[in-house]
């Protein structure tokens, strides 16, 4: 079994695949990476039980939750994109959705 820094590694460099993946809107290899990456996470549990996490391994797994994070952003939106593009399709037109502040805007009838 890889140490737990070779395991740290080597997810930091799948997320950093998979983020380029995403910024291409190439979901199938985002999935595969995904994949990847979770059976990462898992020998990763397994191995911090036996190792202890140093400070700098804790700041690199914060940077991949910042990469997951970018991925789940423009993975909502790519589905945000294709839901609307599905509803006008439909005949529904452009869905048009207010933001909190335009809302509230217009129920206090400022505008």
């Amino acid at each position: 079994m890889a140490n737990l820094e070779q395991l740290i590694t080597d997810l930091v460099a799948a997320t950093d695949q998979m983020k380029l993946a995403a910024q291409g809107e190439d979901w199938d290899m985002v999935e595969r990476l995904q994949k990847r990456r979770r059976v990462l996470i898992e020998s990763l549990v397994e191995r911090a039980e036996q190792e202890p996490i140093t400070a700098a391994d804790a700041e690199r797994l914060r940077a991949v939750r910042r990469q997951e994070a970018h991925v789940a952003a423009l993975a909502g939106a790519q589905r945000q994109a294709l839901s609307t593009a599905l509803a006008e399709l439909q005949g529904e037109g452009p869905i048009d959705r207010l933001s909190r502040m335009q809302r509230a805007y217009r129920d206090s009838g400022h505008s």
